[in-house]
């Protein structure tokens, strides 16, 4: 958050944080995957058809990427994709549902309320900004 003020962004998005918070009411499957991701547990998926997606890596990310590398077409992408992220996030399909998680997910650790998300943000932007603001 502070990088981002401090480059001149007038907002951000923070999805994959919240994914986990007590009151999303996603898998205990797809929130125990964010929790478990490392920095480079993420793939793009879909970019052949003008909708790109990142999820975490599983058995659908690798048929995803078959596909590219075939060049398939786009009602295959379709078909693959179709409710996957149903999948996960209501069925908890770890295999062949969509995970989608941001970049950040190696970096988020712990389940926590909405409340306790955000005001752990502001605290550390105020501190980031506190502390860089003194090499001014």
């Amino acid at each position: 958050l502070a990088a981002a003020w401090m480059l001149g962004a007038s907002g951000f998005q923070i999805g994959t944080r919240f994914l986990v918070a007590y009151e999303c009411n996603v898998h205990k499957n797809y929130k125990q995957k964010i929790l478990n991701a490392k920095d480079t547990s993420t793939i793009v998926t879909g970019r052949p058809t003008g909708h790109p997606v990142r999820i975490i890596k599983n058995r659908l990310a690798r048929d995803f990427q078959q596909l590219d590398k075939r060049n398939a077409s786009l009602e295959e992408y379709e078909e693959l994709g179709k409710n996957s992220l149903c999948r996960a996030a209501r069925e908890g399909d770890m295999d062949y549902g969509s995970i989608m998680a941001g970049q950040s997910a190696g970096l988020v650790k712990k389940e926590q309320t909405c409340k306790e998300i955000i005001e752990e943000i502001f605290l550390e932007a105020k501190r980031i900004i506190v502390e860089k603001g003194k090499l001014i």
